[in-house]
Parts: C-alpha cells; sequence; structure tokens
C-alpha cells in the first residue's frame, strides 16, 4: 500500500510550466504497429518457433500479452545509460528476454520431477509462464524509473492504461533501482489478461514461482527465476556487445563503446560521489575515481555481462582507456594521479583516475560539483594497476591491502556497511531463507549402544561416512538456496572455475543444523579433508586463501578449500565466478 501511496502521489501531479513546446514528443502506437519493424518480427517468429501451441492459442495467450506489453512500454528505453537506452529499448529487451527464456526452458523437462505424461500435457503452460515471467521482470521501470509528461500537460502513469496523447519521458533523479522489482505485479493484469492469468492458476506451484520470479523474490522463483535471470543477462550481454548466442548478425561495438557504457553504468548506480569515504569526486574540470576499486569494478561489470578482449591486468586496462581518450593523463604521462582530498577537517591521499565528465553526464544531468578540494600532488609511482606501488591509505581511504583490513576495520565500519559484496551483480538474495535449516534427524557422530560391538568399526570408515554425510549436507544446502554462494555471507564461491568452500564456517553451521551446536567441527573438517575431494595448494597443504574486494569496502581474505564443482553441483549447472574474488595463493 505505501507503494501504492507513494506512487499515486507522483503521478497526480500537473506539469505546466516545465513542458516546453520545442521539446521532442513521441505519439503514441498501437502494439501491432510497434512490432511491425522487420527486427522484432524476427523475434516473435522466434517465439512462435520455441512453441508448440496451435494458432489460435498462440494468438489469444501470446501474441496478444506481447501487443498489450508494446502498448504499454511504447517507445520507452530500458535504461537511462546502461543497456538498450535508446527509443524502443524496452520493448526490444523485453522480446529478446523471451526468446532466450525459451531457448533455455528446452534445457529443461518442466515440470520438474514429474512423470513424462504429466509434462507433455502441461509443458506449453510451462513455457507460457517464461514468456510472462520474461516480460514483466523489469516492466514497472516505466512506472518508478521515469516521468511521462503529456503534451497537455499531464503527467501519466501506465496503471491508468497506455499512454493517450504525445509524450516525452524523463528519467527520476535519485531513483531506487531496485524498487521496480517490486512494482511489476502492477502492470501483471495489465499484460497477462484475464484468460492468461486463469490458466496460471489452473497450477497453483507455476503461478506462486511466476509471482515470486517477477517480484524479486529469486530465492522462492524456482526454476523459472533461474531462467529469466539468465536470459536477462543474455539480453544484456547481447546489448552491450558480448558474447551470447545473437539472435540475428548485429555488429559488434568497439571495446571503446563498452568502457564508456560501463563507467557511465558503475559512476551513476554503484558508487557514491562527493562524500567522505566516496569514491568518485566531480570538480569543475573532471570526475576523479578511486583506484584500484572503480576500475575494478569496470572489469567485472564488463565480464560479468560476457564482453570479450578485456584486459586482465589493471595496468593494460588503463593503458586501453587511456588510448581511447577516456582518461587523462598526468605530467608524467600515466594514467594514476596522486591526489589531496579535503573537505573540512577531512583529509586524505588518493591514487585517482581523471576522467571527462563528459563521458558520463551531458547538459543539465552533471551533479553538484564536490564542496571540497581536489588537488593532484604527483603521479603515482611504480605500476599503474599495481595496489602495493600505491602510496600507503591514510586513515578514511579505501584500501586494497588484505594486510590492512583489521587495522582499518574500526575507522571505516560506518561508511562501508553501506557497500559491501551484497552489491555484487551476481548477488543471490535469499532473504530469510538461509534461517530455515532443515530438521535433519541424523546426528555428527552417532554413539553405539553399549556392549553394541558396532563400537568397534573402524575408525577411518566412521570419518570417511562423516565426511560424505556433510558433502550430501552441502550439495543439498546449494541446490536449494539454504547455503548461499557468491554472495557477501555465503559459505561458498565460485573461483577459477571451482568452488572455494569457506571453513571453518561452514563447518561450524553443519556442526549447527545437525547437532544443535557448533561443537565437533573439527571432527568434522578432519573427516572431510580425509576423503581427499579438494585441491591440495602450490605447498602441498590443503588450504587456499582469497582475496574479497566489495564495490565500498576495503579487501579482506577468508580461507577454505577448493573443490570441483562436479562434487556439490547438479550436472550442467551453470555457476559464473565470483567477480570479485580473486585466489592469492602464492602471491604476495
Amino acid at each position: 500500500m505505501q507503494i501504492l501511496k507513494f506512487l499515486r502521489g507522483r503521478c497526480n501531479v500537473t506539469v505546466s510550466d516545465s513542458v516546453q513546446d520545442d521539446v521532442h514528443w513521441e505519439t503514441p502506437r498501437t502494439g501491432a504497429q510497434l512490432l511491425a519493424t522487420p527486427y522484432r518480427q524476427q523475434l516473435l517468429k522466434a517465439v512462435q518457433e520455441s512453441t508448440s501451441l496451435t494458432a489460435p492459442v498462440f494468438e489469444a495467450y501470446v501474441k496478444e500479452p506481447l501487443q498489450r506489453y508494446a502498448e504499454r512500454v511504447q517507445l520507452l528505453p530500458a535504461s537511462e545509460s546502461h543497456h538498450h537506452s535508446y527509443p524502443g529499448g524496452m520493448l526490444d529487451h523485453g522480446l529478446e528476454t523471451c526468446v532466450f527464456g525459451l531457448r533455455l526452458r528446452r534445457q529443461h523437462l518442466l515440470p520438474p520431477n514429474e512423470s513424462p505424461e504429466r509434462q507433455s500435457s502441461t509443458g506449453e503452460l510451462w513455457s507460457v509462464a517464461v514468456i510472462y515471467a520474461c516480460l514483466l521482470h523489469d516492466i514497472a521501470k516505466v512506472i518508478v524509473d521515469v516521468d511521462i509528461h503529456l503534451k497537455s500537460g499531464r503527467r501519466w502513469c501506465l496503471w491508468e492504461g497506455t499512454i493517450p496523447d504525445q509524450y516525452r519521458v524523463r528519467y527520476i533523479k535519485g531513483r531506487d533501482y531496485f524498487l521496480h522489482a517490486a512494482a511489476n505485479p502492477l502492470l501483471c493484469k495489465e499484460v497477462v489478461g484475464n484468460a492468461g492469468l486463469e490458466w496460471l492458476k489452473s497450477q497453483p506451484d507455476l503461478f506462486g514461482l511466476l509471482v515470486y520470479a517477477i517480484s524479486g523474490h529469486s530465492e522462492r522463483s524456482g526454476v523459472i527465476g533461474e531462467i529469466v535471470s539468465q536470459a536477462d543477462r543474455a539480453s544484456v550481454a547481447k546489448s552491450l556487445g558480448g558474447k551470447v548466442s545473437s539472435i540475428e548478425k548485429a555488429p559488434r561495438e568497439s571495446l571503446q563503446s563498452k568502457l564508456k557504457v560501463a563507467i557511465r553504468h558503475i559512476v551513476t548506480e554503484k558508487i557514491r560521489l562527493n562524500e567522505k569515504g566516496a569514491q568518485g569526486f566531480v570538480t569543475h574540470e573532471a570526475l576523479w575515481l578511486v583506484t584500484p576499486l572503480v576500475p575494478r569494478e569496470i572489469k567485472s561489470y564488463l565480464l560479468t555481462h560476457g564482453v570479450e578482449n578485456v584486459p586482465t591486468n589493471e595496468s593494460r586496462l588503463y593503458d586501453e582507456m587511456q588510448s581511447h581518450g577516456l582518461i587523462i593523463e598526468n605530467a608524467e604521462g600515466r594514467s594514476v594521479w596522486k591526489c589531496t582530498i579535503e573537505m573540512g577537517e577531512w583529509k586524505t591521499e588518493l591514487s585517482m583516475l581523471k576522467v571527462h565528465k563528459s563521458l558520463v553526464w551531458s547538459g543539465d544531468e552533471q551533479p553538484d560539483v564536490f564542496s571540497g578540494n581536489v588537488e593532484p600532488v604527483e603521479a603515482a609511482e611504480g605500476s599503474q594497476a599495481d595496489s602495493e606501488n600505491h602510496p600507503a591509505p591514510k586513515k578514511c581511504e579505501v584500501s586494497s591491502s588484505a594486510e590492512k583490513s583489521d587495522e582499518l576495520e574500526d575507522e571505516n565500519s560506518e561508511e562501508t556497511t553501506r557497500g559491501n559484496l551484497e552489491d555484487s551483480i551476481l548477488d543471490i538474495a535469499t532473504g530469510d531463507a538461509e534461517k530455515e535449516v532443515p530438521n535433519l534427524e541424523r546426528k555428527l557422530a552417532p554413539s553405539p549402544a553399549d556392549g553394541d560391538d558396532s563400537s568397534l568399526l573402524d575408525a577411518s570408515s566412521e570419518e570417511a561416512s562423516h565426511g560424505e554425510a556433510f558433502l550430501s549436507w552441502l550439495r543439498d544446502g546449494l541446490r536449494t538456496h539454504k547455503i548461499l554462494m557468491n554472495d557477501s555471507k555465503a559459505l561458498v564461491h565460485a573461483v577459477n572455475g571451482m568452488l572455494f568452500v569457506v571453513s571453518p564456517k561452514v563447518f561450524k553451521r553443519y556442526c549447527q543444523e545437525v547437532n544443535g551446536e557448533e561443537k565437533g567441527w573439527k571432527e568434522a573438517q578432519d573427516s572431510f579433508q580425509k576423503l581427499k575431494r579438494h585441491k591440495k595448494n602450490k605447498d602441498g597443504g590443503s588450504f587456499h586463501k582469497v582475496k574479497v574486494v566489495g564495490p565500498n569496502k576495503k579487501s579482506s581474505t577468508l580461507s577454505g578449500y577448493l573443490v570441483s564443482k562436479d562434487d556439490l553441483m547438479d550436472e550442467g549447472k551453470e555457476v559464473l565466478d565470483n567477480p570479485f574474488i580473486d585466489l592469492i595463493d602464492g602471491k604476495n
């Protein structure tokens, strides 16, 4: 209800003086007109060919909802400066996501764990549900991210119906980038229609998965949510020139253009500006970005969205940005500047990149200038990318050194708690699901009855069974998302094509769930280790170390085991490496 009150208050506004006659106005079009372009017709054909619906059923339950979706989103972009940021981008993104979603759906026998007869009789309904979920996964962006102004002088909200008059769109400054997921159901009925909802309601479990998928409850959306998430990433990667199985041969964009998009996205949507502990500062002459944190964010963004040929070495990345004129070199011809930042009584020294403001903003979009001072001191010495050669961080500086993490924990706790690995693109937000632990009847070390000869069982056999029990528990937890992966508080991370299992936390969690107390975790760890299912480090030991770097947080280290994905994940399940974690075994 609070969302409705907030949005209703925004819509009941008359716009008069702010609407000018000399701006460009778009004329509303019918769904058929909007879908008539050759590219969208190709996408429609791909959608139809991916289902086995009869022509009348496809017309009523797929094509008509697609037309209603087109009439709602019209020529609105999908984002301001990210993917599909052009007139009609929202429509293209919705259709592309449907096509990719149906391709992914072919890899699954749906409904899962049902008989072949049931899969045959209800499988097409699951395909239709995938289409609906893909269309609706971010449709509320056209409500909460933008203001639609009519030429008549009124502001229009899309739950009132299709846009009735010539219109223009402006993005809302300071918008909540996560609100659209919660608001997506507002337009569900308008797009799907009564008939589609009735058909979905005939399968209550499927109906629930769809609603959870479009409202942002990924932990409850099951296979539908997984398909939509992967399809969305594929469409985004296609828009950014990344590697996907393309629907049509599109012209490839240069790395320069991809870097521009990445910089805009990180600056406008990920980092803080012009405040104590921020990662960027805007002056009259330029935008200053803290290194190496922000460049690593840019690199992670490109890799996560399937962009190829991204330099793995940060020095090479800086050279690439400098050669394309994206960053401004210092007096010595280097990319990295050493600067003193002052704001009131706060003062620190940072290594930074100097970026043209026009790369991120144009005209009136530019934010206010930093109220303090950014004063270049001298070029950073040594390697431009090597954090070990950067000046030692001051009290409030974002540090890239794992060795400083304990020293700076208390000093930066207030500033860094807001932005950590929970901001990761690969975050798996499971809400309270993590607390719902299974009621396991087995115990870690069951005691045999007095006098029972089973007490004389071989110790190694017992230890092996305990280790296998732990592995079984870990597999089940990952499959049901009771155990998080690639999250800030996760017990498992994907790195270097393997799974990194955090120790000893994972064994303490296991004992807590199985026995109700952490006591015995060392025995559980020893039992697992004796199975020899983990990879040894370079020195022949069992433990590996990784460095974790969050968007707004200093780096830290974790210790644990490296295990093959095949030992813990279902066959064929794709898991992407966490871009915020680096294996540091053997490195200084």
